[in-house]
């Protein structure tokens, strides 16, 4: 496999507000090729499926080979034991203080001026990020999950249609399941 490196490194979601899409996948996303990235072996005493592979496609292939050194000659599960992901564990752990930091500054000028421009969630951030604000927040993060929602259907419904004639919609799939589930290789 090839290596990949991440370009974007976040201090905070706010940072990721002039972007497209959920701020808060986008975010994860960077944290999570950071973690890949920077996987030592003396961290690591599980991967999942998915950052098994994420690892072999990120790391430059001496420092992956020490990280599956590791796990091959000590495998998880043979002993009874199922240790979780660790990448999984720190991607989680990132993604509550992602959303509390969210929350937190919901009530900024640049979060007001995000919230009146095209804004979008994921249906998973959204959920998780309208526990943590005041009611009238919530209902702002309900209207923009169904503009969003309104206009994947518009968009999808094109694509189904006219997909003979034009191809070029086809961006939209994508797009409808990040909605639905988050960016690829993020867990909601």
């Amino acid at each position: 496999m090839r290596t990949h490196r991440h370009l974007v490194e976040y201090c905070s979601v706010l940072d990721a507000l002039s972007e497209g899409g959920c701020p808060l996948c986008r975010v994860l996303k960077e944290f999570q090729a950071f973690r890949l990235q920077n996987q030592a072996e003396s961290d690591t005493r599980s991967l999942c499926n998915f950052h098994a592979w994420g690892l072999a496609a990120v790391q430059d292939a001496v420092s992956a080979a020490q990280v599956f050194i590791a796990l091959v000659d000590r495998p998880a599960g043979e002993d009874g034991d199922h240790p979780t992901c660790r990448i999984c564990e720190d991607v989680h752990t990132e993604e509550n203080q992602r959303i509390r930091e969210f929350a937190d500054a919901i009530r900024t000028a640049e979060v007001g001026r995000w919230l009146n421009s095209s804004p979008a969630l994921c249906i998973p951030h959204g959920i998780k990020l309208k526990k943590h604000v005041p009611l009238g927040y919530s209902v702002h993060i309900d209207e923009i999950m169904a503009s969003t929602r309104r206009t994947l259907i518009h968009e999808l419904k094109h694509l189904r249609d006219e997909h003979a004639r034009d191809r070029s919609g086809w961006g939209v799939l994508g797009r409808a399941a990040e909605f639905l589930v988050a960016q690829r290789g993020l867990k909601g």
